[in-house]
């Protein structure tokens, strides 16, 4: 069967439309992806200041008490740092030989002291 010229170009024009058609709905589809990664580094950013100005007040007050206890992590700031640390794995794909640095770091961060007890580290980054 021979097709006409018209045929062709109808086949055409409607074969760009769909690449076209599928091309916009990728871009679009990728700038909600872009907006959400944002949206939630972001949300972690403010997460850390928080738990850093939290940190200073704590430490301000330690200064005040003549005996001051030793830092600690309470279990509520812990699951905090447990679910930061977890979004940080999902959302920059962190390999899980790299896991306990990352949280190491958290942790030294949150708490500012060298010292971290091993089963909080075990404890963060158990899957």
């Amino acid at each position: 069967m021979v097709e006409t010229h018209m045929e062709v170009a109808r086949a055409a024009i409607e074969t760009s439309f769909r690449l076209r058609h599928h091309s916009l709905a990728g871009t679009a589809s990728f700038r909600r992806d872009m907006d959400h990664s944002r949206r939630a580094i972001e949300a972690s950013r403010e997460l850390l200041k928080r738990l850093r100005q939290r940190h200073r007040d704590d430490m301000a007050r330690g200064w005040e008490d003549p005996d001051p206890a030793p830092a600690s992590v309470s279990a509520f700031d812990a699951d905090i740092l447990r679910s930061a640390f977890r979004a940080l794995v999902r959302d920059m794909s962190v390999p899980e030989c790299q896991w306990r640095d990352l949280a190491e770091s958290l942790v030294r961060e949150y708490v500012g002291c060298e010292q971290i007890d091993v089963g909080l580290l075990d404890w963060i980054t158990h899957k």
